[in-house]
């Protein structure tokens, strides 16, 4: 067993799907935001919190000073010209063990996370899913049609045949995404078959996922 030592949570991206002109992180649901939610289900399990930050960071490194002055400010200046994967791997620098990476845009029930922290303890990578609800997400093939919690993931693809897509949300070594060269889904599909955890989160890309992340956080926080 290896606890987790820490998180990364991605924030640096444009959001020029959503086009709302602010980080996708600061977007308020049910009176918080993306990032506050986030930072406080995560706070209670790991030692440390890395928050990578890029477009319109003043914002977000405000809100933190404002609200989480014990989070780690990580900086991806070339926000514009790299994807997730890289501001991952920037946030995962200081950390010598296992970590949980996320993206910085998503809602997540607390029973949900704190299962998949709990086994991610004990597994060397774990990766999380979802059922199958946005726009433009990466859909996952699994072992069995059943859907289970915990089922094998074969493959990545976007084809909405499969009714699990890939949550943004993984666990393994601090180093794991040091040398990727394309998105974060494809470079644990390098290492398939891997187990996966089916998580009850609403992730925020276009303006149809922020009106179902709007009703799942009504949902969630009544």
């Amino acid at each position: 067993m290896q606890p987790i030592e820490g998180a990364v949570i991605a924030a640096a991206g444009l959001g020029s799907r959503l086009g709302l002109g602010l980080p996708k992180c600061l977007l308020e649901i049910e009176g918080r935001t993306l990032l506050s939610r986030l930072i406080d289900l995560l706070e209670p399990h790991v030692q440390r919190i890395h928050v990578v930050v890029g477009y319109r960071e003043e914002l977000v490194i405000e809100h933190c000073s404002r609200h989480h002055r014990e989070v780690v400010l990580v900086r991806n200046a070339d926000f514009r010209t790299t994807n997730t994967a890289r501001s991952m791997a920037m946030g995962a620098r200081g950390f010598s063990g296992k970590i949980v990476f996320l993206d910085g845009d998503l809602l997540i029930a607390r029973p949900s996370i704190e299962s998949f922290i709990a086994r991610a303890a004990t597994t060397e990578l774990l990766v999380g899913l979802t059922k199958q609800k946005s726009e433009d997400g990466v859909c996952v093939r699994v072992a069995s049609d059943a859907v289970d919690e915990s089922p094998t993931i074969l493959g990545f693809a976007r084809d909405p045949a499969y009714s699990l897509e890939w949550a943004n949300v993984f666990s393994g070594p601090a180093g794991i995404l040091d040398a990727a060269q394309g998105f974060v889904f494809e470079e644990l599909g390098r290492r398939l078959p891997l187990p996966g955890q089916v998580l009850d989160l609403s992730e925020v890309d276009t303006p149809a996922d922020l009106d179902h992340a709007r009703q799942f956080g009504r949902h969630l926080f009544l």
